[in-house]
């Protein structure tokens, strides 16, 4: 039987897109984040199927700036407690812009 999920152990294709969002981030002195996460949470959607179907990240830096900055300056006013929730909220955005490729 087939396994549901399937993942293409790209090395390479990871080792560049790493490479890329750590300088962008650095460069950006952390401005950048947001849009290395949505790099590489593309490249873990483009090699990944589901059920044999391919996924595809559509989220974009600029969507998750905002909820990057706010989430940010909570945690850090509360100390890091905000921190889970944050979390959360980036995964959230992470699903909800993940769909099937038809």
């Amino acid at each position: 039987m087939e396994k549901p999920f399937k993942f293409n152990e790209d090395v390479g294709g990871l080792f560049i897109n790493v490479l890329i969002a750590y300088v962008t981030i650095l460069f950006t002195l952390g401005i950048g984040t947001p849009w290395a996460i949505c790099r590489l949470e593309r490249w873990k959607a483009d090699n990944t199927t589901i059920e044999g179907r391919k996924i595809k990240f559509t989220g974009e830096g600029s969507d998750l700036l905002g909820k990057f900055i706010i989430g940010y300056i909570l945690t850090l006013i509360t100390l890091g407690i905000y921190g889970f929730w944050f979390a959360n909220t980036l995964q959230k955005f992470m699903i909800e812009n993940t769909e099937f490729v038809d």
